[in-house]
């Protein structure tokens, strides 16, 4: 540095390769500095798309959202199911009432359950068994009910021996459940119970799921999450566990694909898959955030294979299609969504997904594409 009375010169000092300058690096970090800088704000180049705030775009913003609000306050609705002409009904898991909804018109018509002496009554799941005259399945998780519903002429019908929280409906219109290292399918016309041991636990599966074909009976780890699923072959009776190790995906509710595969929300943020022929369980993660703020209640596979699930502590609605690896996360209008159930309506296209909102209110979801 030269100081000719009020001008001061500096001069600037090469160092020799290698050497560190202060604060600067060295002169080979500078170059490559240098030229990342040119590339990314030189003459020329083009910025890429900058999205000021996190939003949906492409595929993510073709859907159509329509909530249906529920007349009655103070609802915890749980489960929704659609009818053969439409109607979405629904469970509501601390009062005596459930419903359907009529989306042609919003009218909403409910339904009081018959109440049982000295103890609780609400409606936990709900199953429309479609193929069997419309037939309302209903199970009450505080009495240890089935109860069958004809929606034509309003008459009840109530079992003890059933399953009384989760259950699924078979192609033969049985009703499967799980009951302690078993699984139960229940006649439902007699109210009859079988049991199938599958070995290896002494936990009940939060969820179960019955492929499409009737052969393959599929559960959930227990409520609490866990490492482990759940398989039974219907066929010849065998039941097995199938786990994860350390793992802890916590498969909660679910149903199967075309293919006979499971598929469970995971209470740790995956999508759990559970291969009964090859009896293996594997994850898939979402382009979400991580567990807690976006764990999963259930999944539900449509017609085509792909995935839906509803973000349980976040806004979202996943799609996920395997044989690509493709996710769409579909915004839903309200800032937080408590997704337990999801029905999809696989007579239209695209197939509509509807789910019921534990804030009240009944949610379909259009996707255009």
């Amino acid at each position: 540095m030269f100081n000719f009375g009020n001008a001061i010169l500096l001069k600037r000092e090469v160092a020799a390769p290698g050497t560190i300058l202060q604060g600067r690096g060295t002169p080979e970090g500078q170059q490559i500095i240098t030229k990342w800088l040119a590339k990314v704000r030189g003459p020329g180049e083009v910025d890429g798309p900058l999205y000021v705030f996190p939003r949906a775009y492409g595929a993510a913003t073709k859907v159509v959202v329509t909530e249906y609000e529920l007349p009655r306050t103070l609802l915890s609705v749980h489960d929704v199911s659609g009818d053969s002409k439409g109607n979405i009904w629904y469970s509501d898991y601390k009062t005596r009432y459930f419903g359907k909804l009529d989306p042609r018109t919003g009218v909403v018509t409910e339904y009081a359950i018959p109440t049982t002496p000295n103890t609780m009554t609400g409606t936990h799941a709900v199953i429309v068994d479609q193929k069997h005259g419309d037939t309302v399945w209903l199970s009450e998780a505080w009495n240890g009910k089935m109860t069958k519903f004809d929606p034509q002429t309003h008459e009840f019908t109530q079992f003890s021996n059933g399953p009384s929280g989760n259950f699924a409906l078979a192609p033969d219109g049985s009703i499967w459940g799980n009951r302690k290292s078993a699984a139960i399918r229940m006649d439902p016309e007699t109210g009859k119970s079988t049991s199938y041991p599958i070995p290896g636990h002494d936990w009940n599966a939060y969820g179960v799921a019955v492929s499409d074909d009737g052969k393959y009976f599929a559960g959930g780890g227990p409520s609490t999450g866990g490492d482990y699923g759940e398989i039974l072959n219907i066929q010849t009776g065998k039941g097995m566990i199938v786990d994860m190790g350390d793992r802890l995906p916590g498969p909660s509710r679910g149903g199967f694909d075309p293919y006979d595969n499971a598929w469970f929300g995971g209470k740790n943020g995956s999508l759990v898959e559970i291969d009964v022929k090859s009896a293996k369980m594997r994850e898939f993660y979402p382009p979400t955030g991580n567990a807690p703020y976006t764990d999963f209640y259930e999944a539900w596979p449509d017609k085509n294979g792909e995935i839906w699930a509803g973000l349980l502590h976040g806004r979202g609605m996943v799609r996920y299609n395997p044989k690509t690896d493709r996710w769409i996360v579909y915004d839903l209008p309200e800032p937080y969504g408590h997704d337990r159930r999801t029905y999809i309506d696989n007579s239209t296209n695209p197939v509509t997904v509807w789910y019921v909102d534990y804030q009240g209110y009944i949610v379909r979801i259009q996707p255009l594409q």
